[in-house]
C-alpha cells in the first residue's frame, strides 16, 4: 500500500461524524458532551471519585470541575467527600439523575446504534479489533 496518510483521514473523519452524531442527539437533553459522559459513567459505573470521572471521560481534570459544578446546579449529581480521604472528592446521581438518564439512555443507545449498524455484526467485531490494536502501541 502506498505509504500515505488517507488512512488517517479516514480514521478521522469517521471518528468527526459519530462525535457529532453524539452532540447533535446529546443536545436533545440540553446537555453537552462532557456532561453527558460525566453522567453515562455515574450511570453505568455507580458512585466514584472526580479523578476517575475524568480518567474515564477523557476530559482534563479542571474542564471536569466545571462540568461537575454545572451538574450539581442542575441537581444531577451530588458530591461529597470521601469520609476515608477528605482530599477525594466522590460523585454520584441524585434521584432526578437517575430518572433523567433511565429515560434518555435507552433512546440515546437507539440513536448510536443507528449509526453504527451501518456495519454488520462481523464488521463491528472486527473495526473493534483493529481499533484496539491500533490503540495499544
Amino acid at each position: 500500500m502506498k505509504n500515505d496518510l488517507k488512512t488517517l483521514t479516514i480514521l478521522l473523519r469517521a471518528t468527526n461524524f459519530i462525535q457529532e452524531k453524539i452532540k447533535e442527539d446529546v443536545s436533545k437533553y440540553d446537555l453537552n458532551l462532557s456532561e453527558f459522559g460525566a453522567l453515562e459513567v455515574l450511570y453505568h459505573k455507580g458512585p466514584l471519585p472526580v479523578q476517575a470521572i475524568c480518567e474515564k471521560v477523557l476530559i482534563a481534570n479542571s474542564s471536569m470541575s466545571y462540568v461537575i459544578e454545572n451538574l450539581i446546579k442542575t441537581q444531577l449529581i451530588d458530591k461529597i467527600k470521601d469520609p476515608s480521604d477528605r482530599r477525594i472528592h466522590i460523585v454520584h446521581l441524585t434521584d432526578k439523575g437517575i430518572m433523567l438518564f433511565d429515560e434518555v439512555y435507552p433512546k440515546h443507545l437507539a440513536h448510536m446504534r443507528s449509526v453504527i449498524d451501518v456495519l454488520d455484526e462481523n464488521e463491528e467485531k472486527e473495526l473493534q479489533s483493529l481499533l484496539k490494536k491500533l490503540g495499544i502501541q
